[in-house]
């Protein structure tokens, strides 16, 4: 029977794979018709006669009907004509919008049938990105077209407004209504339309969608095809782009769990995400920038986070065509038109000026990153060692093995008003180098707060992460002093190896944050002096942290002596007991 507060997808984690995806075969098929266990012998039979999938090859049908009739995914009745048979019907028979993103994690499951995780997950973000954009380009298509201008100007106003999915050279449509309605080999009519499109829109970072390609000619057709017929259920052009965005993002952080340490890094946690969006606190036709920009979400939810994200400019470098793809469409499905991302080694330090020159620019108001922990940096790095352009700190070089304070140096340097870096706990206390520029740009007096999160908050690893926040408007009242925040409560556990942040926790580091509190065994406000005396550490920990109450309770304590005290008034009473009957025998 159907459990009124499961939802479909509820049901659906609990079955094995094999079921899930037998269970959309039928689904696709049936829809909300009855049918019965013959019924599905012969859909099954026939399609792997058609297709030669064995998707399609299945054993025994009547256990695949049991186990999703205990699941409370199909109900049954008995015929009314032979009480011997059973007719089913689907519970759930109807693809729902709300049930999108849940689509996506049973079409994941699906394809790592076939192909490795991170090809699953690149092909399902295209795939989505791509169903996205043609579905507004053809809504701003039938939006204009009764206004008297001509199809084929259209056409290219819908290029420019959505993405270019109009080749006017070939006069071809490249858009996901074409391409899957086309008769001739799905992965070929496919892999065009990536290659085409990728050529088209190089300027809107997204060349690197000829990475699908490969992965596209190794799927078989028909299990192309199934991807293909569920994603054409929806028209996503009615949800509205923060909610697509919120999607595409959620699907890459339950993804990056199967990802191992390799995609974790790749991507900055919602927790961390929120926080750094509320304690920049980006003001309105600011530049931000992002030099390892990954897959662009930190950047992104900083934007939305914004009251006027269509009144920033979003610049972002990283080392891999991938990852700027994977950022330009995080971008472009969020509704965020005005970004420029590009590839490049951001320590080199000219991509990231090559970057802000095109917009006319030597600095960003805004820099924000994530970078990977403790990073050997490139050949190429090293080389130019003392000459890096935006190094602070000329004398002292840290180890090429860890590039942390390479990139402290490099958000602070190119940041017209605020930087904040996420680091590794490490690089707050190492000697060396690493100790005499943490001495010059407590010096230079910028480095505004250190915030020292719990540990379990990001997939790829349980050390707890710091955030460092440079600030070039600092405030008078931490004049030659640092804010410290150390956060050891207020989590909330998403499974044993990962936790994440409460709402309120949050709300208390940014409270804390603006107004400079100064809170007991959460917050202080450290001199320049205290920190020298300590050998320039900047770990929160040794300086915040909770103590013990030196509070007596009195009510506690009166309560013990009295127990004391009747205990031993009680062993006194039994002493003189037994010594009394000790002098009477001896007595006798």
């Amino acid at each position: 029977m159907k459990n009124d507060k499961a939802s479909e997808f509820s049901l659906l984690k609990k079955l094995p794979p094999w079921a899930r995806r037998k269970y959309f075969l039928v689904k696709l098929e049936f829809g909300a018709r009855q049918f019965t266990i013959k019924d599905l012998e012969n859909f099954f039979e026939e399609r792997f006669k058609q297709t030669g999938n064995e998707e399609f090859l299945i054993k025994n049908v009547g256990e695949l009907v049991a186990v999703l009739s205990r699941a409370g995914l199909i109900k049954e009745r008995s015929d009314p004509y032979d009480s011997r048979r059973k007719i089913y019907q689907l519970v759930f028979p109807e693809f729902k919008a709300e049930n999108l993103n849940d689509v996506l994690f049973f079409l994941f499951d699906h394809l790592r049938v076939s192909l490795n995780v991170h090809d699953s997950e690149k092909l399902l973000l295209t795939m989505l990105f791509y169903k996205t954009m043609s579905d507004r380009w053809h809504a701003f298509i039938n939006e204009h077209k009764n206004s008297g201008i001509h199809e084929h100007e259209i056409y290219l106003s819908a290029n420019e407004q959505v993405l270019r999915l109009y080749d006017p050279e070939n006069k071809e449509l490249l858009t996901w209504k074409s391409v899957v309605s086309s008769k001739q080999n799905i992965n070929e009519t496919l892999a065009h339309a990536f290659e085409r499109i990728a050529e088209l829109n190089l300027d809107r970072g997204l060349g690197g969608l000829t990475h699908i390609v490969n992965i596209i000619y190794q799927l078989d057709p028909q299990k192309l095809t199934q991807i293909i017929e569920i994603l054409d259920l929806y028209d996503l052009s009615f949800y509205h782009p923060k909610e697509i965005g919120r999607f595409y993002r959620d699907f890459l952080d339950t993804t990056a769990s199967f990802g191992g340490k390799y995609q974790g890094e790749f991507l900055t946690s919602r927790s961390l995400r929120t926080l750094l969006s509320r304690l920049l606190h980006i003001k309105n036709n600011s530049v931000v920038l992002d030099p390892a920009i990954g897959t662009g979400s930190l950047l992104i939810e900083i934007a939305l986070h914004s009251s006027s994200p269509g009144r920033l400019l979003l610049l972002g470098v990283d080392t891999k065509n991938w990852a700027v793809t994977l950022a330009a469409m995080n971008a472009l499905v969020s509704g965020i038109p005005n970004y420029t991302f590009k590839i490049g080694d951001s320590l080199l330090g000219t991509p990231v000026e090559d970057l802000l020159e095109k917009f006319g620019l030597t600095k960003a108001d805004y820099v924000v990153v994530d970078p990977p922990w403790n990073l050997v940096v490139s050949g190429e790095v090293a080389a130019v060692g003392k000459n890096l352009p935006y190094l602070l700190d000329r004398d002292n070089l840290p180890s090429w093995r860890s590039a942390d304070w390479l990139w402290v140096q490099l958000a602070a340097f190119y940041s017209k008003i605020k930087a904040a870096v996420v680091l590794h706990p490490g690089a707050l206390s190492r000697s060396g180098a690493e100790k005499e520029i943490r001495k010059t740009l407590l010096s230079m007096d910028i480095i505004e707060a250190v915030i020292q999160l719990p540990q379990k908050l990001l997939q790829w690893t349980s050390i707890s992460p710091i955030i460092l926040v440079i600030n070039k408007e600092k405030p008078k009242v931490l004049h030659r002093k640092v804010l410290m925040i150390n956060v050891t409560e207020g989590i909330e556990e998403i499974s044993r190896r990962l936790i994440q942040l409460k709402q309120e926790t949050i709300d208390q580091i940014v409270s804390t944050y603006t107004s400079y509190k100064e809170i007991e065994g959460f917050s202080r406000i450290v001199s320049l002096e205290e920190l020298a005396e300590n050998d320039y550490n900047l770990s929160p920990q040794l300086y915040v942290f909770k103590r013990e109450s030196s509070k007596i309770d009195t009510r506690k304590l009166l309560s013990a002596l009295k127990e004391l005290l009747e205990e031993d008034e009680k062993l006194s009473k039994e002493a003189i007991v037994l010594a009394e009957k000790i002098l009477e025998a001896e007595n006798r």
